[in-house]
């Protein structure tokens, strides 16, 4: 199968024209016609990434964030990124991106974060506008949906659980109950005023700023800080699961599920 083909797979998923303008995203480096048998699937591109993407002998990585997104002055290997660009073209392997048009796409990452939570009659938070497309069918960034009432650290505790993580920062009363929940996978505090619009009694995105929290609490929304990779990682299992039905097990998947950042609680 060529690489190509898959790229049409992804596009046909996510396709390039729901892409934001700030965003830069899609086919980024290498040949359309390469010939590929296995593909690294990763949230990020980062040296980490591109060593695994090598020790494997993949043909191609498809990645949620853009490698490519300022624009460079130069290519070389005294800069970090320079050196993994030269690298990646060096070793023949594809580079294909899918960042704010799999946010909004049906079945992508806002979609997936929102079937882990259990929400039920899901809705767009945010619906795209001014879209010639979108006006047939509905995209949008972020999703709103309703739970079973609960007290809101019970919920929290679905949370962890389903994100599998370690803890969540809250802003907000935990002395409530809960029934309306909107999220955004990824950095949503745009969308805070939005949640509080559509009625949602607590919202899960990540990267929260210290100004977002305090627009939170003065409408009285609980906000919740899952981290950004946290809140994303859920799409790698659903990219592969797609390419693996759409190539009828043609290629094999692997996933890297590791944080491009990784800190420390100290």
């Amino acid at each position: 199968m060529k690489a190509i083909d898959i790229i049409n797979i992804m596009n046909n998923w996510a396709p390039p024209y729901l892409i934001d303008s700030w965003d830069n995203t899609g086919f980024q480096i290498g040949d359309p016609e390469k010939s590929v048998k296995k593909v690294l699937v990763s949230l990020d591109l980062d040296e980490y990434s591109f060593q695994k993407a090598k020790e494997a002998e993949a043909d191609m990585i498809i990645t949620h964030h853009p490698i490519l997104f300022n624009p460079l002055n130069k290519i070389t290997t005294e800069t970090y990124k320079g050196r993994l660009i030269y690298n990646i073209i060096k070793e023949d392997i594809v580079v294909y991106n899918a960042h704010t048009n799999l946010d909004v796409a049906r079945g992508g990452v806002n979609d997936v974060l929102a079937k882990l939570l259990g929400l039920k009659d899901v809705e767009i938070l945010s619906p795209l506008v001014n879209h010639d497309v979108c006006s047939q069918v509905s995209y949008g960034h972020g999703r709103i949906g309703n739970i079973e009432e609960m007290n809101v650290s019970l919920f929290l505790d679905t949370v962890k659980e389903k994100l599998e993580v370690d803890y969540l920062r809250i802003y907000g009363s935990l002395d409530r109950k809960v029934h309306r929940v909107a999220l955004c996978g990824g950095s949503g505090g745009d969308f805070i005023q939005d949640a509080f619009d559509s009625n949602a009694e607590i919202y899960i995105t990540g990267d929260i700023k210290y100004h977002e929290a305090q627009l939170a609490n003065e409408l009285g929304l609980i906000l919740v800080d899952a981290n950004h990779f946290d809140t994303e990682k859920v799409i790698l299992p659903k990219i592969k699961e797609k390419l693996k039905k759409s190539t009828n097990d043609e290629i094999e998947i692997i996933i890297n599920i590791s944080s491009a950042a990784p800190f420390t609680i100290y």
